[in-house]
């Protein structure tokens, strides 16, 4: 799908955590091309000189470990060097995670959390001072259906993303005093490396193609999204258009959240 410019966010300045690779690079694609000046931090490899390579606009490419406190607030003072104030930030990185609860580890559980939600908190407390200079600064932060509405196998990592949902809703009112706007964005299954990685451990024998057509096909819309979709919200709720909204999540899932598991009884 190609979306049209239209220069909402002409002369404004964004950072994209995990903005390398996947949803973060569809996001930082698209502020890009909406005429933001960019920053993206990701860790360092093959994504990273892939960003330096192939994203085209004024953008920053930082090398940092979100699941650092050190490497967040390091790569937020980068952005401030670099452009003075910060109209949107994307908290984007996260990491995915297959703990079954006979295998709990609380070394991967904190990993998951540090990455996944101290992270957040981390990033949007430093990038506060950069934001309030700006005159609509908005956070985006990107969560999961599985905040909501999971399967086993998951626990860690949904208690990550559901925390997002209450952490989103707290620091909406934490944040309004000082005239900056969070919400929450939670895909559902979008085309990503990281999907496609998740559903080889748990169906290995099962061709990706194979189960992308199932997947699609639970899905109301009949298909699963692709990183643009929730590119497509991110710009909305980062933009001016969404001057009034703050403290709210938005389902990106082609309704799949909406629909029963029982409906199918009376399929054919």
């Amino acid at each position: 799908m190609t979306r049209p410019a239209s220069g909402r966010f002409e002369g404004k300045t964004a950072f994209v955590t995990g903005g390398a690779a996947g949803i973060g690079r569809e996001i930082a694609k698209a502020l890009l091309a909406e005429g933001a000046r960019v920053a993206i931090c990701g860790r360092t490899g093959m994504s990273l000189d892939r960003a330096r390579r192939d994203q085209s606009g004024d953008i920053l490419v930082l090398e940092a470990d979100v699941g650092s406190e050190h490497g967040v607030k390091e790569a937020i003072a980068q952005v401030g060097a670099a452009f003075g104030r910060l109209d949107v930030l994307v908290n984007n990185a996260g990491i995915d995670s297959f703990q079954d609860i006979s295998d709990f580890s609380r070394d991967r559980f904190r990993a998951v959390m540090d990455v996944n939600v101290a992270s957040v908190f981390t990033a949007t407390a430093a990038a506060l001072p950069l934001m309030q200079s700006a005159d609509a600064p908005a956070v985006v932060t990107i969560g999961s259906i599985h905040g909501t509405l999971t399967t086993s196998g998951r626990a860690d990592y949904v208690a990550s993303k559901s925390a997002l949902i209450g952490a989103t809703r707290a620091l909406a009112m934490d944040l309004a005093p000082h005239g900056v706007r969070i919400n929450l964005v939670s895909p559902g299954a979008i085309e990503t490396p990281m999907l496609l990685r998740g559903w080889a451990k748990k169906a290995p024998d099962i061709d990706p193609e194979t189960l992308k057509a199932r997947a699609g096909a639970l899905h109301p819309i009949g298909r699963i999204g692709g990183p643009e979709d929730v590119a497509s919200a991110v710009l909305f709720l980062a933009s001016d258009e969404a001057g009034f909204i703050t403290g709210t999540e938005l389902m990106v899932d082609g309704g799949l959240s909406c629909k029963l598991a029982m409906t199918t009884l009376w399929d054919d």
